[in-house]
């Protein structure tokens, strides 16, 4: 009488080496089988087979993530960009930074989702960019998002997961004191060339950018329509300020009523750009550039004068004129009261005001007699 199989070890079923079965052994037998016995053996067959295959299912390799494509993620992400309503200047640096990155990783077959390909892409955009500290600053965390975000969604390794970002520069740009903003503008009223309004257009670019504090790009999407000229209050309203939210911003009544004046003179529609270029079409961020430019130069200013710079100078002036942080914060479109601090520049009269008040206090208190 045959004697019942034997347990197998794990080893043997691994293996797929079953002693003293052979390949007819683990198919499956024939039924009914005359002896009770028998029917057990072909069960235990069956079951060692089932097993022996799972165990090779477990040894094979986890399937691998499809590859995303990357230019259609790159399409994707600066669609979400722009359906947040993220500035221009915003979604050009990310088309930039991203187009860049995909360039030198196609360029030398390396994939994105490595962190070593994103240490040698850092490393040599350094090398060929030089790039200042706040760009390079930028320029990591404009990459680190996007593949943050694709490697999720593509369920990928992110390769920014264990890399320590560059740390954040302190920023401390140039301002203009009233004099110096003086000659600018005269500058700007003089220019070398006379062409009907230019000199006009350009007064009042500067004026509304060191009254107002506006971004570039506020400024340049100024629709008649945003602007309230009049009444006690005017007012124009930024559409689209940082991070995409609106908020009205104080206009003084001098400005105001130059810029009534300028739209009676135009017979401006509602939805006709405020500042134009020469041909009357909206006004371009190089054209900008070079109103800036130029004025400064005519000026003989040292410094290098953007409307950053104006901006700056408009927070500045604020924050001495009030001593309130907050509300230089909510004149300049700023959530946070910490990024005011960039704006903390103490001109060399405050400080010696500083030392005056400090005299004056010490001069009125009492000290006790040494004994």
């Amino acid at each position: 009488m045959k004697s019942p199989p034997r347990q197998l070890t794990l080893f043997e079923l691994d293996s797929g080496d079953l002693p003293g079965r052979t390949a007819e052994d683990l198919a499956p037998l024939p039924a009914p089988t005359p002896a009770p016995w028998s029917a057990q053996a072909a069960d235990d067959n069956d079951a060692v087979a089932v097993l022996a295959g799972l165990l090779r299912e477990l040894r094979k390799p986890p399937p691998t993530a499809a590859t995303p494509d990357l230019g259609r993620a790159r399409h994707d992400w600066l669609r979400r960009l722009q359906a947040a309503k993220r500035s221009e200047s915003a979604i050009t640096a990310y088309r930039i930074a991203i187009d860049d990155l995909l360039a030198w990783c196609g360029d030398r077959d390396r994939s994105i989702f490595e962190e070593a390909t994103i240490v040698d892409y850092l490393a040599d955009y350094q090398r060929r960019a030089d790039p200042a500290p706040a760009t390079y600053y930028r320029r990591f965390g404009l990459l680190r998002r996007f593949v943050r975000w694709l490697s999720r969604r593509s369920g990928t390794p992110d390769p920014f997961l264990d890399l320590e970002a560059p740390p954040k520069p302190q920023q401390e740009a140039d301002w203009l004191t009233e004099q110096e903003f003086a000659r600018l503008l005269t500058a700007a009223e003089h220019p070398p060339r006379r062409r009907v309004g230019l000199a006009q257009r350009d007064r009042l670019v500067l004026l509304t950018l060191v009254q107002t504090g506006l971004r570039r790009a506020e400024l340049i999407a100024l629709d008649w329509a945003d602007l309230e000229l009049e009444g006690q209050r005017t007012s124009l309203l930024v559409r689209c300020g940082k991070g995409g939210k609106p908020r009205r911003q104080p206009l003084a009544a001098p400005l105001a009523r130059e810029l009534a004046l300028l739209r009676a003179e135009r017979g401006a529609a509602a939805d006709a750009p405020v500042f134009c270029g020469l041909e009357g079409k909206r006004l371009q961020p190089t054209i900008l550039a070079g109103i800036i430019r130029r004025a400064a130069e005519r000026a003989a200013i040292e410094k290098r004068v953007t409307a950053h710079t104006l901006r700056h100078t408009a927070a500045t002036w604020l924050r001495q004129q009030t001593g309130d942080a907050r509300l230089v914060a909510a004149y300049l479109g700023h959530a946070d009261l910490s990024t005011v601090s960039r704006y903390a520049h103490v001109a060399e009269d405050e400080l010696h005001d500083a030392a005056a008040a400090l005299a004056k206090r010490a001069e009125t208190t009492h000290w006790p007699n040494a004994a």
